[in-house]
């Protein structure tokens, strides 16, 4: 099993093609596309974590999600409303979503903070945790090596959720500090 992360998909809110500025004709478009890179990366026994903004419909949120590969894990964002309302209506069903609403989540082994919201100081930064954020202004709230923060928001990565260990071990390669 891997653990990914990715953030604001926005399925099924119109006004993300205009606003994040996303190259497809319509909504439909942009689910299949979102959903067959998902899948091209992710398999069944996979993590994915999303950072914010997973769906904003809950009717085509339970489309989507009966569509991706693996167990999410939806860590509250700005607009995770309906992906909060999937979550209590499949309390008793499969267990393929959750949902984190305290916002931040501390992953020990990879030395790793997730959280949609970019933080100034966050647990564990002295002894060189990453933050990994899902804000989607990846634009303003830019990944940075030697700060160790990494924008996972899905625009920024070709709508592909990102390997969390490939990209840890990657970030603590002192080399990379030196360029």
């Amino acid at each position: 099993m891997k653990i990914f992360l990715t953030s604001n998909q926005q399925f099924g809110r119109p006004s993300a093609l205009k606003t994040n500025k996303r190259p497809f004709d319509s909504m439909t478009d942009m689910h299949d596309f979102m959903i067959k890179q998902w899948n091209s990366t992710v398999s069944k026994k996979d993590a994915v974590f999303v950072l914010g903004n997973f769906v904003w419909d809950p009717e085509i949120g339970e489309q989507v999600l009966a569509a991706l590969n693996g167990e999410i894990y939806v860590i509250e964002g700005e607009y995770d409303r309906a992906s909060e309302e999937i979550v209590e209506l499949k309390k008793h069903d499969d267990k393929k979503i959750r949902f984190i609403s305290d916002g931040i989540k501390k992953m020990l082994k990879t030395k790793s903070v997730l959280s949609y919201w970019p933080l100034a100081d966050w647990p564990k930064k002295k002894q060189g945790f990453i933050s990994f954020i899902g804000h989607p202004n990846y634009k303003k709230y830019k990944s940075s090596h030697k700060s160790k923060i990494v924008n996972v928001c899905c625009d920024a990565w070709d709508f592909k959720p990102i390997d969390l260990t490939k990209l840890t071990t990657l970030y603590n390669d002192p080399d990379l500090l030196n360029d």
